[in-house]
C-alpha cells in the first residue's frame, strides 16, 4: 500500500477485495429465498393434498355406505391417510350422516409464537 497512492486507484482497489465478498452474499441471499419460497409452496400443496384426500375419503365412505364418516380417526383408519399432526391441525366436523362433513386444514406455524 503506497502511502501517496491517487484516491481513485485506492477506491478501486477496495472495490475489487469487496466485490467478491458482495456478490457471494447477493447469491447467498437470492438461493436463501429461492429455499424459502420452494418450503412454503410445499406446505400449501401439502395442504391442500390433505384436504382433497379427506374430502374424497368421506364422499367414497358414504358412496358405499349411505353416510358420512362420523370421526376424523374413522376416516383415517379407513383410508390409512397419514399425516404430520406437527404441521398441520384438522377440523372434522360431521354435520349429519347425510351432509357432507365440514374439513378444515390448517398449517401450524413453523416457529412458536411466530408466523410461519
Amino acid at each position: 500500500m503506497d502511502l501517496f497512492e491517487p484516491t481513485g486507484r485506492r477506491v478501486r482497489r477496495q472495490i475489487r477485495h469487496f466485490l467478491p465478498v458482495f456478490v457471494l452474499a447477493v447469491l447467498f441471499l437470492v438461493f436463501y429465498l429461492g429455499i424459502s419460497v420452494a418450503g412454503t409452496e410445499a406446505v400449501n400443496k401439502e395442504q391442500t393434498t390433505l384436504k382433497q384426500a379427506l374430502e374424497q375419503g368421506a364422499i367414497r365412505t358414504y358412496a358405499i355406505t349411505g353416510q358420512y364418516p362420523q370421526s376424523l380417526d374413522e376416516l383415517l383408519n379407513d383410508y390409512h391417510i397419514t399425516y404430520d399432526s406437527d404441521k398441520f391441525v384438522v377440523e372434522y366436523v360431521p354435520n349429519s350422516s347425510n351432509l357432507l362433513p365440514s374439513i378444515s386444514v390448517l398449517i401450524l406455524s413453523s416457529q412458536k409464537g411466530g408466523p410461519s
